[in-house]
């Protein structure tokens, strides 16, 4: 599964969250007074953690219910060139999912992959029910915790939280996927990581398309229903794999070219021994006597040469 550039959200969760008070199980609203402003998928801002105005009602589809067919609102196509930031990791545009959601759909991932290793568990999977069934938690509205703000409970139904569980399946794989000590079907950690398990169950193994849509048909058996999760799904694997830049090595300083018909004279002319300078004389000490010069050898004496020409000898000295 490709991704870049993620948190190991389990052990950071486990190690801060268990330090924060834990959140009562059902919360109307929670006060949050330093919100990170950044633009969600609605228009609104923040990450994960907006103010505690309360959600807008947003009817969810299911038996009896009035709300518009999920078929009608289809995940846009993933256009952006590799390269450029990534679509569901950026703060705005309808593919991008309030930080704190992310984590924890990312956090049941990894969760599920030690508890259930052969159920391939992809957390595109959790996201895209998650978008369909709450826009992600009301666009990321959560406490610190990944609590949300306004309680969701569907009337006839009864469904939970911001995955919409139905009752008796939370009973059954309620658990704490955020490490503060409780578990709540309105927190988003929860939420995801029993929404996650339930799909693991029965020996589920999810790594292929056609048993991840028998999964979502758990949720909702209608073929818009499942046809929705399936592009929404596509649509976040893909645009999470986007890369969130380019880096550009520093260019090469370019090479010298050597000269033709020349030689390194440094290579071919060695150089000249170096000796030690010898050890100083002890202070005091006679200084040695210079070595004696012998002379150079003396140059051999030749006969003299016999005159061959009578007529031009010299006369003989007269005695």
């Amino acid at each position: 599964m490709r991704w870049q550039g993620l948190i190991a959200v389990p052990v950071v969760l486990g190690a801060g969250f268990a330090a924060v008070a834990s959140s009562p199980a059902t919360v109307a609203a929670t006060e949050h007074t330093e919100p990170v402003a950044v633009t969600a998928a609605d228009g609104s801002t923040g990450v994960g953690v907006l103010p505690a105005d309360p959600a807008t009602a947003r009817p969810v589809r299911g038996a009896g219910s009035t709300a518009p067919d999920p078929a009608a609102d289809l995940p846009p196509a993933v256009t952006v060139a590799p390269g450029q930031p990534s679509p569901v990791l950026a703060g705005e545009g309808p593919l991008a999912i309030p930080e704190l959601v992310l984590y924890a759909y990312r956090a049941a991932e990894m969760q599920l992959a030690i508890s259930e290793p052969g159920c391939v568990l992809p957390w595109h999977l959790l996201a895209a029910i998650g978008r369909i069934t709450s826009q992600h938690a009301d666009s990321g509205r959560t406490d610190v915790l990944g609590t949300l703000t306004t309680a969701r409970v569907t009337p006839g139904t009864g469904r939970l939280g911001p995955m919409q569980l139905p009752p008796a399946v939370w009973s059954q794989f309620s658990t704490d996927g955020n490490a503060d000590g409780a578990a709540d079907p309105q927190n988003v950690f929860d939420a995801a990581l029993a929404a996650g398990t339930w799909l693991c169950s029965d020996d589920a193994r999810l790594a292929e398309p056609d048993a991840r849509a028998r999964a979502a048909a758990r949720f909702d058996p209608s073929p818009e229903f499942v046809s929705n999760v399936q592009a929404w799904s596509a649509a976040y694997e893909k645009g999470a794999a986007v890369s969130p830049g380019i880096v550009v090595p520093p260019p090469m300083p370019p090479a010298v070219p050597a000269r033709p018909n020349t030689v390194d004279v440094a290579e071919t002319v060695p150089a000249p021994a170096v000796e030690p300078d010898p050890a100083p004389a002890p202070v005091g000490a006679t200084p040695p006597a210079a070595p004696a010069v012998e002379p150079p050898p003396a140059a051999p004496v030749l006969p003299p040469l016999p005159c061959l020409v009578p007529a031009l000898c010299p006369a003989p000295a007269v005695p």
